[in-house]
């Protein structure tokens, strides 16, 4: 089971940390609170994932919606902390770039 936490740390990034297991089960969760990021008025809404311990298809899915939407928006959004196994499904999936995900925030 995943779990989302929003932090509004000072300035123009909101937070969003995922944990657990980013699969089907937690999709519907994640896009209600990573939209949430979104309608702030900060700029950027960075997804942690370092406490990602699974992803599948369709969490893969779920971040290229949230990025989709605040591309939209005139926004924003930068993974951090993405594990190893993690990393190389992006590297994988050709999704790297499109995110610039990194391990550091």
């Amino acid at each position: 089971m995943a779990e989302f936490v929003i932090e509004t740390p000072a300035g123009a990034r909101r937070s969003l940390a995922v944990s657990g297991e980013f699969d089907l089960a937690a999709v519907e969760e994640f896009l209600s609170a990573a939209l949430g990021c979104l309608e702030d008025a900060a700029d950027v809404c960075e997804i942690d994932l370092g406490a990602v311990t699974f992803i599948d298809s369709s969490g893969l899915g779920a971040l290229v919606r949230v990025r989709k939407a605040a591309h939209d928006r005139g926004k924003e959004v930068m993974l951090t902390n993405v594990p190893p196994a993690v990393s190389r499904l992006f590297e994988v999936t050709g999704l790297t770039e499109a995110f610039g995900t990194g391990s550091g925030g």
